[in-house]
């Protein structure tokens, strides 16, 4: 009972930790959105978009075996009989290396003629579009060689240390764009070059922390096929299902470039930035959650498992809400707060789509985060990642029949959905728990909140013109909305207990 305590303690205060570095990563990455796109223009922007978009598509490699890292890390830490630290490191290394020559390959032969050939740019831009994209690609070569030090700060929960290194991170970024806005040398190179010395710094900074701190990351040359075969076995279906999601997302953008050109790029650029901004709060609770619930089916504390599956969900649903609710109602006033009068076309109903798509999406993660924590990838992965691929082929259905670009907002949203179901289906044949309990104490909550919070905030607008003060109104309403609405209605006994011992501490 101790030792749940100071596990849901520590729970907290990474939290915490995350929360503080999100909320100054917010603020300042808005800030420097309107800067980017008043500097670069929307042509710019929209080409800096969909270039970087691209190379990005292939990160979903990356992203899938940082989670297989991880979690591997986890599971030798919680259980501490099957391999060491070392070798997890030894064989993420060995793996990480021969990634990121596949895909520095396929990047210079396949990338660099799609960008030459397809892609829709001006051609007064085609130059500075090759030179963003040799950055971006050695950008994500140090993201692919960084995995091994980051996942293991994730895996001990040093999250003050990385939150520090976002908040670098940003601030880094926000310096970039006053530099090009007052540069007289082409811009959109200039940004594109920044930003690979940011990420160059980070990548010595992830290093050096790791190697200083974890004594057991030695590196040799042995092959320990023991391992090598699992992670890499685990990791390919976690890429499966990365594949999907990147073509869900950067297949789309590209879609959008052949049908509507760089300047609808830049209107998904701006509502992914909204959306992105929010989901990092997501990924801060997955990323205090993640290692005590491997760690925790590792002891086969299954009671425990559940707990967390279950607490995450909800959490993760009433934070994306609630910060989702006040931006939705107040779109368009808050749009033309941050970026002036350089709003790109479709931005408004762009925005509103994909953050109501995210929050669905929001019981997703928690699923998956069980399934990595068994590590019964395949049937999952394989269903799972056809249902998000149909999204790109049905979509370009519906653009050649002539329908406006938030039609394929739309199609997402709708398979977004049936996703979700199918998710849990799945998940009760690998996991053990009642999908009947699951929509009692999940879904069903989560539902009433969504219903129930905008409600006031919806109100606001129609009986007060536009202004500051009805902004910030519905902001505060709906913030006060969601916290009565979570803990009468959202949260169990268990977790109103939690809530308030907190607060008493603090």
């Amino acid at each position: 009972m101790v030792n749940i305590s100071s596990n849901n303690k520590r729970i907290a205060k990474n939290t915490l930790f995350l929360y503080l570095r999100m909320g100054l990563v917010l603020v300042v990455s808005l800030f420097t959105t309107r800067i980017i796109l008043q500097s670069l223009g929307v042509v710019d922007y929209g080409v800096y978009n969909v270039v970087s978009g691209f190379v990005t598509m292939f990160s979903f490699l990356n992203t899938s075996m940082s989670n297989g890292v991880q979690r591997f890390y986890n599971f030798s830490l919680g259980s501490k009989e099957e391999y060491s630290i070392t070798d997890v490191y030894n064989t993420a290394m060995q793996i990480q290396g021969l990634l990121a020559l596949v895909l520095l390959f396929l990047l210079e032969t396949f990338g660099t003629w799609y960008i030459n050939t397809q892609m829709v740019i001006p051609i007064e831009r085609i130059k500075a579009a090759q030179w963003v994209f040799q950055f971006s690609v050695f950008s994500l070569i140090l993201l692919i060689l960084q995995i091994p030090y980051s996942a293991a700060i994730m895996a001990n929960e040093r999250m003050d240390y990385y939150a520090y290194l976002s908040i670098f991170d940003v601030s880094a970024k926000l310096l970039i764009a006053y530099a090009i806005k007052y540069s007289t040398i082409d811009q959109l190179i200039l940004y594109g070059g920044l930003n690979f010395v940011v990420s160059l710094i980070n990548f010595f900074l992830f290093f050096l922390y790791a190697k200083i701190h974890f004594l057991d990351l030695k590196f040799d040359l042995k092959i320990r096929r023991q391992l090598f075969k699992p992670m890499l076995s685990f990791s390919g279906w976690n890429i499966f299902g990365s594949f999907a999601y990147m073509i869900k997302s950067q297949g789309l953008n590209m879609l959008l470039n052949i049908f509507f050109g760089p300047i609808v790029n830049a209107a998904r650029g701006v509502s992914n930035m909204v959306m992105s901004a929010i989901q990092g709060f997501q990924s801060n609770i997955v990323i205090a959650f993640r290692p005590q619930l491997v760690q925790s089916y590792a002891l086969r504390d299954n009671r425990r498992v559940l707990k967390l599956f279950y607490s995450l969900s909800k959490v993760s649903f009433i934070l994306l809400a609630m910060l989702s609710i006040p931006i939705i109602v107040e779109i368009d006033y808050i749009l033309h707060l941050w970026l002036g009068d350089s709003i790109p076309e479709y931005t408004i109903p762009f925005t509103v789509l994909v953050l109501i798509n995210m929050v669905i999406s929001s019981l997703n993660t928690p699923v998956s985060q069980v399934v990595h924590a068994t590590g019964k990838m395949k049937n999952y992965q394989l269903a799972t990642s056809l249902m998000i691929c149909a999204i790109l082929p049905v979509s370009w259905i519906f653009l050649s029949l002539g329908f406006d670009p938030i039609a394929v907002y739309w199609v997402s949203l709708i398979i977004t959905i049936l996703n979700q179901i199918l998710c849990n289906l799945i998940l009760k044949r690998i996991y053990t728990y009642s999908l009947r309990d699951y929509c009692k104490k999940v879904v069903m909550p989560c539902v009433l909140f969504a219903v129930l919070v905008p409600i006031i905030p919806i109100m606001i607008t129609k009986i007060f013109s536009e202004s500051l003060i009805r902004l910030l109104s519905t902001i505060i309403i709906s913030v006060l909305m969601s916290i009565l609405v979570s803990y009468f209605i959202v949260l169990d006994k268990t977790e109103q207990n939690m809530i308030l011992s907190f607060i008493k501490r603090n």
